[in-house]
């Protein structure tokens, strides 16, 4: 749950009114069905957690109380929540995002910081649009845009496709880009903060690109909000990619080129295929392989693993095929299997891009090589085998070695004992040998270490969000009967003492007992403790069928407070008799 997502709307200055009217005007089960399977389970939906890897579905989407929750890793809150932590929006654009949805209009903010911040970001993609059209004008009408098209042209692009991907050429001038923007009355800061022109010694501003193809980069949405260049000549000294600083509106390790146009390709077939180029993609959209997408860089961060695991479950890596792209495809794996997306690699022939080899064998020829594309741990044993000469004694010593540790790795047993045996008859290396080599591993002191610390992190992750499970059930069911039940709180109320709660129940009920409509927004808000807003989202979507259970319930909760007195007396821990004497006065009450 994305608990800056509370303290934004707190301060946002946006009318509370009206986000109610939104969110009622909304159904949250339809719009996270657009990113998530679900089925319907009981009273809720459920599915595969979003947020987490997870093979049975502990993600919970309760349609009447419009709230999500997964109990596998905690999170959880409303519609706007989700949708913030998902397509990394602020909280203004996630309302924009659902009004356009509803056709409802936002009213005017009036809080001075986010006014300002959202003007800037309005600023900015108002520049960016201007300066593709700018772009996009001189590639396709003017005579210094020639070059750059004729470029374009021998690498397979009509002007079909230069509108299609509004393709530009930025001209071979300093100040073209920073004349045009400043007679259309946006300024040098303003288009320092766009990263669309660099400050010079003498203070002048020149533009960023210069006598290059431009490719504009959308984000999902299909706005302008970076921009990469590529130079016509490649002898020159200068940088064959230029791309776009970090700004208000772009975070490159935050987005992927292409998502606009993949995204429901993508979705539908839940696969993609990342590249490394501007062109790659291209020229790949161009042939029919509509689902490519490009990762911005080589190196791969987190963020865009999370961004893919939105749509797609399986990924094919294509990038070229030389030492630095092999480097590039192993980080990248690594961090999309952490991810737990289901990674393979397409293996181009030697010395070929993604955009060559389609060129040459079109659509049908990449699709045969996706088919033979490998797994995440065959592309490593193939790319380390490239490093040594097996023929060598010493090498091959050192070979096996690094394939030790490849292989201790795979958590999963049955697969490690599939690529153990393949890896003994590839490599004429006998599997007893790597038995005992992979037990030395798990027995070695970094192995334990490294072990012990991985469970040191699970059971402290379990205890934060798993908490579930962990809590007293008698105190759980009688909370989630008082919540469901409106029409029974008055005659509940009389038990909702935080006397015959425990641990972060009595914090609930202390909570609950100060807000007695049980408004679940507005008490989300004002809960500061993340524990207790968990708690409180967990109780509301829990669908255990106990409504008809209500003397039950009250039986059990009298029962175990009971038992607890007389536990701490029997056994005299943890003794305090004032509590005592609280718990036996309310209990007398309440029973006589």
């Amino acid at each position: 749950m994305q608990n800056s997502y509370y303290r934004v709307k707190k301060m946002s200055g946006i009318n509370e009114d009206f986000v109610e009217k939104l969110k009622y005007n909304v159904n949250i089960v339809d719009i996270i069905a657009d990113y998530v399977p679900l089925k319907k389970a009981g009273n809720n939906y459920k599915g595969l957690c979003p947020f987490h890897q997870e093979k049975t579905p502990s993600f919970n989407v309760n349609p009447d109380k419009q709230f999500y929750y997964c109990f596998g890793c905690g999170a959880g809150g409303d519609v706007i929540s989700f949708l913030m932590d998902l397509e990394n929006t602020t909280f203004r654009e996630t309302l924009k995002l659902l009004a356009d949805h509803t056709g409802m209009v936002i009213p005017a903010n009036d809080n001075p910081y986010y006014r300002k911040q959202r003007e800037e970001k309005e600023r900015i993609f108002q520049l960016n649009k201007l300066s593709a059209k700018f772009y996009h004008y001189l590639l396709i009408n003017s005579e210094v845009g020639k070059e750059a098209a004729n470029y374009l042209e021998k690498r397979s692009f009509s002007k079909e496709y230069f509108q299609k991907f509004k393709l530009g050429y930025a001209p071979n001038k300093w100040q073209s880009l920073a004349h045009f923007l400043n007679k259309r009355g946006f300024s040098d800061d303003e288009l320092i903060k766009a990263g669309l022109v660099s400050k010079g010694k003498n203070d002048q501003c020149y533009d960023r690109f210069r006598n290059r193809v431009i490719f504009p980069i959308f984000n999902i949405r299909g706005e302008v909000i970076a921009f990469g260049g590529r130079i016509l000549n490649d002898e020159e000294s200068a940088p064959k990619y230029l791309n776009s600083p970090d700004t208000l509106v772009y975070k490159k390790g935050e987005n992927l080129y292409g998502l606009n146009w993949a995204r429901d390709e993508i979705r539908k077939t839940s696969n993609a295929v990342v590249m490394e180029g501007y062109t790659d993609v291209l020229t790949a959209h161009k042939c029919g392989i509509t689902n490519a997408i490009a990762s911005l860089g080589t190196a791969f961060t987190n963020e865009q693993a999370r961004l893919l695991k939105r749509y797609a479950s399986n990924i094919y890596i294509s990038y070229d095929a030389d030492a630095a792209g092999a480097r590039a495809t192993l980080r990248g794996l690594d961090i999309l299997d952490k991810e737990g997306l289901n990674v393979r690699v397409i293996q181009l022939p030697d010395n070929q891009d993604p955009d060559e080899f389609i060129k040459r064998r079109g659509k049908s020829g990449f699709e045969k090589l996706e088919k033979e594309a490998v797994n995440l741990t065959e592309f490593k044993i193939n790319q380390l085998a490239k490093e040594y000469d097996c023929n060598k004694i010493d090498e091959k010593i050192n070979f096996t070695n690094k394939l030790l540790k490849i292989l201790s790795n795979i958590k999963d047993e049955v697969k490690r004992d599939i690529h153990l045996q393949n890896a003994a008859e590839n490599y004429n290396i006998e599997s007893e040998t790597l038995k005992k080599g992979i037990i030395r591993y798990f027995n070695s002191k970094d192995s334990k270490k490294k072990d012990k610390n991985n469970r040191y992190r699970y059971t402290k992750k379990d205890n934060e969000t798993n908490h579930i499970e962990n809590i007293n059930n008698i105190e759980r069911n009688f909370l989630k009967l008082y919540i469901d039940n409106p029409g029974k709180r008055t005659s509940l109320r009389k038990y909702l003492n935080p006397v015959f709660f425990t641990g972060a129940y009595k914090d609930l009920v202390k909570i609950i007992n100060d807000n007695p409509s049980l408004d679940l927004d507005k008490l989300l808000i004002k809960i500061d403790k993340v524990n207790i807003k968990k708690m409180l989202l967990a109780l509301s979507v829990l669908d255990d069928d106990i409504d008809d259970k209500y003397d039950e319930v009250i039986e059990g909760l009298l029962r175990k407070t009971k038992g607890s007195i007389y536990k701490k007396l029997q056994l005299n821990q943890n003794l305090d008799l004032e509590e005592i004497n609280q718990i036996l006065i309310e209990f007398i009450r309440l029973t006589v």
